[in-house]
């Protein structure tokens, strides 16, 4: 060592405590088996207790500890950034990051978990952005509470607080707090018989009496089932609501003055509970005492109780209750109970619109059924909201409210219904089929069930085909007859087949001249004149109309067909065929 001109002495020696910190020379254990992340958090608070062991004892410009430092300064800020904050329970002996120790050191003179416990120091969060001078303000303090030079300086907890440390949060004890946190309140009265003892200051054991074992006592069956019965999940409705009916004379109290917004919280709790449906006499008696709150003067010393108290009556039927209401109906049942209307009717400011809120979220089938029920209640007072949310909907939501709709809307819902099997979300086309296939038919479900097939594709015109031909409505031969002709050019024979069974079992016998003549042969050679899909189309038609005159044209037209019409011509024939055997007797 040196003494330079203004007597500091630096020495030019490695510091012991500083270079063994990660060999754990300062007392500290090494945790056993710890994986590579607890293990970096692990090296870096042996080297942080290191450190703070020695900092005060060498020069401000001592290499080592600039070295030292910058060390562990990359290392802290490494872990942060990997971290993003890394948060430290203190115990007696050890610090834990995540429930597993990261550092044990039981030499009370040396450990830095013992000397943070001791002080009241509970838990410390590093965050990401701790940086250097934050790192020398904290390892001051440490080192002030080690070396105890000043037996009077401040304990850990008022120096940290004092630091006012940007990155670095702190846990302590209720009863720790610092000096001047209190300044400006009255002195509290010391506690009777002197002054109060330490937490942790061991008392002798109290005299205990003597062990005796546990004895039986016969309880009479009728005290037994009324003791069950006040534990019962069935008594706790009544017990909330007497619970409230209790406090509601209190909040009515000048002497106690207590404000609405204080009790607020166990009202909404009661109110959680209570939203279920095997709860709804309860959650309408619990609404009732809301309106009756409601209904009173307001109280000088609490001027909002009115607007609290309306706002627990909307949350009653809010989104998320309606939600919960509707979720609570047992999976098995589906069914809406009537007390459910009952209550959404008293504290849903617009149950139309919460349900379809609901119906747009929920995932569950039975939860959806029984909205599905709620809505078609609803939607008779407002059927224009309804078609309104449909049109802004897609998917399942839009089919749950199209399935609605068709239930609510009669006869001028068919119409409707009929137009959806051209909307732009399959799911909806598909909802759309399913109820035109069971409506009861009318004239203007016709003009929108061929619009529809005219317009769809083709594996919705195949089925739209069979709902039209269920209808038995002769009106049907003329727009599928001109759709024919129009689209015979590019048609296939196999659709052309499905729309000639459509024509023949509508159009009956008369039709019989207008299929014979789609049948004129081409003249001189094999063939007939217009296109092959007019052709197959034309023989299906007859191959499913059983009068004789059919089958002399089918008869007439096979003499006429070239190899390509041919096979549609047999098929035709032996439709016939198969017609007559399955009507023989």
């Amino acid at each position: 060592m040196s003494d330079g001109a203004d007597g500091n002495v630096e020495p030019k020696t490695p510091l012991p405590a500083a270079a063994d910190a990660e060999a754990g020379e300062g007392g500290e254990q090494k945790p056993q088996g710890l994986g590579p992340r607890y293990q970096r958090i692990a090296v870096l608070l042996t080297r942080l207790a290191a450190t703070a062991r020695s900092f005060l004892l060498y020069g401000a410009g001592n290499e080592a500890i600039d070295r030292f430092l910058s060390a562990l300064l990359d290392s802290l800020v490494s872990a942060l950034q990997v971290e993003g904050q890394i948060t430290l329970s203190v115990h007696t002996y050890e610090l834990k990051f995540e429930d597993q120790t990261v550092y044990l050191n039981r030499d009370r003179e040396r450990s830095l978990a013992f000397r943070l416990y001791r002080d009241g120091v509970r838990a410390l969060t590093l965050r990401k952005g701790f940086h250097t001078e934050e790192l020398t303000r904290l390892l001051e303090i440490l080192s002030i509470r080690y070396t105890g030079v000043n037996q009077h300086e401040d304990d850990m907890v008022t120096l940290l607080w004092k630091a006012r440390f940007s990155h670095l949060d702190v846990a302590t004890v209720e009863s720790i707090v610092p000096d001047d946190a209190d300044a400006g309140e009255d002195d509290a009265p010391p506690p009777p018989g002197g002054a109060a003892l330490p937490d942790d200051l061991d008392l002798p054991r109290p005299t205990l009496p003597p062990p005796k074992g546990p004895s039986w006592v016969e309880v009479a069956p009728d005290k037994l089932q009324s003791l069950r019965a006040e534990v019962a999940e069935e008594a706790l409705p009544a017990d909330c609501l007497a619970l409230l009916g209790r406090l509601r004379p209190e909040l009515s109290d000048p002497k106690r003055a207590i404000a609405f917004g204080g009790a607020a919280p166990l009202f909404a709790e009661v109110r959680d509970f209570l939203l279920s449906v095997d709860r709804l006499p309860s959650l309408k008696r619990f609404g009732a005492l809301l309106w009756e709150l409601a209904g009173e003067d307001t109280p000088p010393w609490d001027p909002h109780r009115h607007a609290a108290v309306y706002d627990l009556l909307d949350s009653c039927g809010d989104r998320r209750a309606v939600r919960r209401l509707l979720r609570s109906v047992p999976a098995e049942d589906r069914h809406l109970p009537p007390e459910l209307i009952e209550v959404l009717d008293r504290v849903c400011p617009d149950p139309l619109v919460a349900v379809m809120d609901t119906l747009a979220e929920e995932e569950g089938p039975a939860t959806r059924a029984v909205a599905r029920q709620a809505l078609e209640h609803y939607a008779r007072r407002k059927p224009g909201l309804l078609e309104q949310r449909f049109l802004l909907s897609r998917g399942r939501a839009a089919s749950d409210l199209l399935r609605v709709m068709a239930h609510v809307g009669g006869e001028a819902a068919a119409a409707f219904v009929a137009q959806q099997c051209l909307h732009p979300d399959a799911a909806v086309q598909d909802e759309a089929l399913w109820h035109i296939a069971r409506m009861p038919y009318s004239g203007a479900l016709g003009r929108g069930l061929f619009e529809a097939f005219r317009l769809a594709d083709a594996p919705r015109r195949e089925r739209i085909l069979e709902i039209v031909i269920r209808t038995r409505d002769p009106r049907f031969v003329d727009p599928l007859a001109r759709y024919v002709e129009e689209r015979a050019g590019q048609l296939g024979t196999d659709e052309a087949s499905r729309v000639g069974r459509a024509l023949g079992l509508l159009g009956g016998a008369q039709s019989i001249e207008r299929w014979r003549a789609w049948l004129q042969p081409a003249g001189r050679r094999k063939g007939f004149d217009g296109p092959l899909a007019r052709v197959v189309a034309a023989a299906t038609a007859l191959g499913f109309i059983r009068a004789e005159a059919a089958a002399e044209a089918l008869g007439a037209a096979f003499d006429a067909a070239d190899e390509t019409s041919q096979p549609w011509i047999l098929g035709a024939l032996a439709q016939r065929q198969r017609e007559a055997w399955e009507g023989a007797p």
